[in-house]
C-alpha cells in the first residue's frame, strides 16, 4: 500500500485521535495539527481496514527512506520529513512511543532518524545496474522539499522568510526557538540545518488564481509551448496597469481568508464595462499579495520576525509580481537568479555529505549566485495600506454573508 498526503480517507482515525488526545496536545507534541492525510492517521487506518496486510508488514517507509533503501540497502530518515509523519516527538527529535502505540506499530518498523547531510550509503550493484549510476555513488540524507528550498535560498536564520510560489504559496520561517514556533500556531518541523526549527504556513491554491486567468481568459488551455509566452503577456499587462487595477479587487478563489468561508468563495469585485483583462491580471497579483500580507501580519503578531522575504518558484519569475509583494508587505523581497531553490538545497546537502562543504550555510555561501533585491516603493505605501484595509473588510463581509 502507498498513501499520499492528499489521501483523506483516514478522517475517522483523526477524529479518534482528537477525541482521545485533543488537538492542542498533539500539536505541541508533534508540531503539526491533526490532519487526516498524515502517516499517523494513515497507518491507523491501514491497521483497522487491512488487518492481515498490516500484521504482515515488516516496515513502514516514506518516499525518501524507501528510495534510499532501494539504492543503498540502508534505512535512514531525515528530521524534517520525520516531523511531518506526526509520529515524532518534535522536542526530542525521535519517534514517540505513545504515538507509535496509537498507530499500532513498533520503533523497529521505522527508519532511524539521522541529520540531513549525512551519508546513507553507497549505491549497490543491483541499484547501479537498474539506474546506470556508478556503484560507488554516495547517497546522502536529504530533507523535505520546502526545507531543501530553505537551504537553497539561505533561509536558515531567524528573520528571513521563504516564500515558495506554486499552486499553493508556502511561507517558511525560522523561529528563534521551539516555544516561539509553537506559539505562532504554524506547523513546526525540525529544519534541515541541525539545531534549528522551521515553521510553515500554506496558502493553499492561492497561486492557482493566475493559472485560472491564463487558461480561461488568456486562452492558455492547450496552448502547449505558447503557454510561456502567455505568462509574459500577463506580466506585461500587469506592468502597464497602474496600482489599484482600476478599482478591481480580487479575493483568491482557494486558500484565502475569504475563500475559506464556504459559499462566499473568492472572485473579482467592482468590475465595470471599462475594465479589461489587463486589470484582472493586476488585480490577481495585488489580491494574492494582500492575502500574503494578512498571513504575515498574523505571524508577526505571535512573535515571528519577518524582516525580509526570499521569493522562489513560478511567481518569482515574473518581473512584476515580486515588486508588488514588496510594496504591499513593506518588506524587501529577494529573488535569487536560480528560482528552483529546492534543487539547489538538495545539492548543497549532498555536498555536505560528500565533504565539499562544512555545513549547509557554507554550501549556500559558495553557490549563492546573483540575487535581485527589491525594496518597497515608498510612494505606493499609503495607497496600498488603504487597499489592504479594503481587502480585509471585503473578505470579512463575505464571511459574514456566508455564515
Amino acid at each position: 500500500h502507498a498513501f499520499s498526503w492528499l489521501d483523506q480517507r483516514a478522517d475517522e482515525e483523526a477524529k479518534h485521535v482528537r477525541a482521545t488526545w485533543g488537538d492542542e496536545p498533539i500539536r505541541v507534541l508533534t508540531g503539526w495539527p491533526l490532519i487526516s492525510g498524515l502517516p499517523l492517521e494513515h497507518i491507523a487506518w491501514f491497521r483497522r481496514h487491512c488487518p492481515a496486510q498490516f500484521a504482515a508488514a515488516e516496515r513502514f517507509l516514506f518516499v525518501n527512506d524507501f528510495i534510499g533503501c532501494r539504492l543503498t540497502g540502508q534505512l535512514c530518515m531525515d528530521p524534517s520529513d520525520a516531523s511531518i509523519t506526526q509520529l515524532m516527538n518534535i522536542a526530542a527529535g525521535d519517534w514517540d512511543e505513545r504515538l507509535l502505540e496509537v498507530a499500532g506499530i513498533e520503533r523497529r518498523q521505522l527508519s532511524p532518524i539521522q541529520p540531513s547531510g549525512v551519508i546513507v550509503g553507497r549505491i549497490t550493484q543491483e541499484a547501479a545496474a537498474a539506474t546506470g549510476l556508478p556503484q560507488d555513488t554516495l547517497v546522502v540524507n536529504g530533507a523535505h522539499d520546502q526545507y531543501c528550498a530553505a537551504v537553497g535560498a539561505g533561509v536558515t536564520w531567524p528573520g528571513r522568510v521563504l516564500l515558495s510560489c506554486g499552486t499553493a504559496w508556502v511561507l517558511l520561517t525560522v523561529p528563534e526557538n521551539l516555544a516561539t514556533g509553537l506559539s505562532s500556531g504554524m506547523a513546526i518541523s525540525r529544519h534541515a540545518v541541525e539545531g534549528r526549527w522551521g515553521a510553515i504556513r500554506s496558502l493553499g491554491g492561492v497561486g492557482a488564481s493566475l493559472e485560472w486567468l491564463l487558461d480561461h481568459v488568456w486562452g492558455g488551455a492547450g496552448a502547449g509551448k505558447k503557454r510561456e509566452r502567455l505568462y509574459d503577456a500577463i506580466d506585461d499587462a500587469a506592468a502597464r496597469t497602474p496600482p489599484g487595477a482600476g478599482g478591481v479587487l480580487f479575493l483568491p478563489m482557494a486558500g484565502g481568508h475569504a475563500a475559506s468561508y464556504g459559499p462566499a468563495g473568492g472572485g473579482f469585485l467592482n468590475l465595470a464595462i471599462s475594465h479589461t483583462r489587463d486589470h484582472l491580471a493586476r488585480a490577481i497579483m495585488e489580491g494574492t499579495a494582500c492575502e500574503l500580507r494578512w498571513a504575515v501580519d498574523e505571524m508577526q503578531a505571535t512573535g515571528i520576525e519577518v524582516a525580509e522575504l526570499t521569493m522562489v518558484g513560478g511567481a518569482a519569475k515574473s518581473p512584476v509580481w515580486p515588486q508588488i509583494v514588496a510594496d504591499i508587505l513593506h518588506v524587501p523581497v529577494t529573488v535569487p537568479s536560480l528560482k528552483d531553490a529546492a534543487t539547489r538545497g538538495a545539492a548543497i546537502l549532498a555536498g555536505v555529505g560528500a565533504g565539499c562543504f562544512s555545513d549547509a550555510e557554507a554550501g549556500f555561501a559558495a553557490w549563492r549566485g546573483p540575487e535581485n533585491r527589491l525594496s518597497p516603493t515608498v510612494a505606493h505605501r499609503q495607497f496600498y495600506d488603504e487597499r489592504y484595509v479594503q481587502y480585509q473588510a471585503t473578505a470579512r463581509l463575505m464571511a459574514s454573508r456566508a455564515g
